[in-house]
């Protein structure tokens, strides 16, 4: 009998048989170890105002043990006595590695700080063990208030990633005027520069000259206080000096001690021409004729905010 002679094209076709299987789970192994898993991934919700920055973040306590130590007792659970007394060490780490700056000046996330945990009946919890840790969520929410001044832009720059490792990646949405901005931040793309838009806006620019204008008026109508009788007889003209809003100092009033108050309301002059139905009606169509074009100047103005929403948000440049 004649030896049997193994045909090359088919022993080739079954090894490469053999080997797709094989090949196929290490590509895929390969493709999911580089996705972040669900543990690794938070939120946060950004909502800018006119004087006032709200960011809310949210994390899994696997993620906040990355940041400080929780579990003090070290017996692999974690208590919500312990979640507690951990939150100010929290807010700190926060405030530390998440950088801000608003208006191009260096600021924090803020000095007050809510938690909230997002899962039913908190306080009934008993201690949680590691296995629960990715399950877990905490809001944690930062105001900062901007006083005197419009909130024009703000820049976030995260640095967490290297307690958190190179998976971790936070999804923020940026929520103004109804629009919603989805913005990814990560180990490669840790920081971004959003402008707000309200220093363009003439509407924001009109409403802060009228209460900077209310604000002086308000100073300047302020009664001065009464001289006592020794000071009288020595009265010289006096000054109140008031800060503006921009950090200036202005002269107010300069009227003498012992001199009456000016008033600025005068009374009904008898002597004035009585006011005629026509003269009301024309008034009456002033006001509607401008009150019709402030509306439609402001839909063609938010309107044209909404077109240049892809250049006003732009990465911070290097």
């Amino acid at each position: 009998m004649k030896p049997r002679i193994p045909n090359p094209e088919l022993t080739n076709r079954q090894s490469l048989m053999r080997a797709l299987p094989l090949a196929f789970i290490l590509a895929f192994g390969i493709h999911h170890s580089t996705h972040a898993h669900p543990a690794d991934q938070s939120e946060m919700r950004v909502r800018p105002k006119l004087n006032q920055l709200e960011i809310r973040l949210t994390f899994n306590i696997l993620t906040l043990t990355r940041f400080t130590g929780i579990d003090t007792d070290g017996d692999a659970k974690i208590s919500m006595a312990e979640l507690a007394a951990a939150q100010p060490r929290i807010a700190t780490y926060l405030n530390q590695h998440i950088q801000v700056e608003i208006n191009q000046q260096k600021a924090m996330l803020g000095s007050g700080v809510r938690f909230e945990p997002v899962w039913p009946n908190p306080a009934q919890t008993p201690p949680m063990t590691e296995l629960e840790y990715a399950a877990r969520n905490v809001d944690v929410t930062f105001v900062q208030s901007i006083e005197g001044k419009v909130l024009e832009d703000f820049w976030l720059g995260f640095e967490i990633f290297e307690q958190t490792g190179p998976m971790q990646t936070v999804h923020a949405i940026f929520e103004q005027d109804g629009r919603n901005e989805d913005v990814t931040f990560s180990v490669q793309e840790p920081e971004y520069l959003y402008d707000t838009g309200y220093a363009d806006d003439p509407f924001v620019q009109d409403a802060e000259k009228k209460k900077s204008a209310q604000s002086a008026q308000a100073l300047e109508n302020a009664p001065m206080p009464p001289a006592t009788a020794a000071e009288q007889p020595f009265a010289a003209p006096v000054a109140q000096i008031a800060t503006s809003i921009d950090g200036s100092a202005a002269t107010i009033a300069t009227a003498p001690l012992n001199t009456p108050g000016v008033k600025l309301a005068s009374s009904i002059d008898s002597t004035a021409p009585p006011v005629t139905p026509s003269t009301e009606r024309w008034w009456m169509i002033r006001a509607a004729v401008i009150m019709l074009m402030l509306v439609v100047g402001r839909k063609m103005q938010l309107s044209a905010r909404a077109r240049l929403v892809s250049t006003r948000r732009r990465p911070r440049p290097r």
